[in-house]
């Protein structure tokens, strides 16, 4: 059985209009059975997949907490499955590298996803494994609007 796929806000959704909250969760609903199906790592175990959009503030608590950095980040993800997405610096970012806002978004729920699925990130040789599969099923499942 695929995991349920839960979207959670630290705050107000109004950010995003259901559309938008309908293409990131069937994309990352196809992702997660995808990677469910392969067998490896957490995700496989998993049940309830959350992904929580948090702001600036509340993002670096946490990465403090957790990680003993106090800056925003992209993304944390814990392994009982819970994906924390940093929703400030997806624009910052976005802007930044010219990605779409939502397929920023789409590309960290990706990220988290992979690290329960065994992919780490950590040297220059898994980083760059990761950021290819992250890429392809990002062009997969996310796709650039004409």
């Amino acid at each position: 059985m695929d995991p349920a796929i839960e979207i959670y806000f630290d705050r107000s959704p109004g950010q995003f209009n259901s559309g938008e909250l309908a293409i990131l969760h069937e994309g990352w609903q196809k992702v997660a059975s995808i990677l469910k199906g392969i067998g490896i790592g957490k995700i496989a175990m998993l049940e309830v997949m959350e992904f929580t959009f948090l702001n600036d503030v509340t993002m670096a608590e946490v990465h403090r907490d957790f990680l003993s950095d106090e800056t925003p980040t992209d993304v944390i993800t814990f392994e009982h499955g819970e994906i924390l997405i940093g929703i400030e610096v997806a624009r910052r970012q976005g802007l930044q590298f010219e990605q779409d806002f939502l397929r920023e978004l789409a590309l960290y729920g990706i990220h988290g996803m992979l690290h329960l699925s065994g992919f780490d990130d950590r040297t220059p040789d898994e980083a760059k494994g990761m950021k290819i599969r992250q890429e392809e099923l990002l062009d997969a499942y996310f796709p650039i609007a004409d």
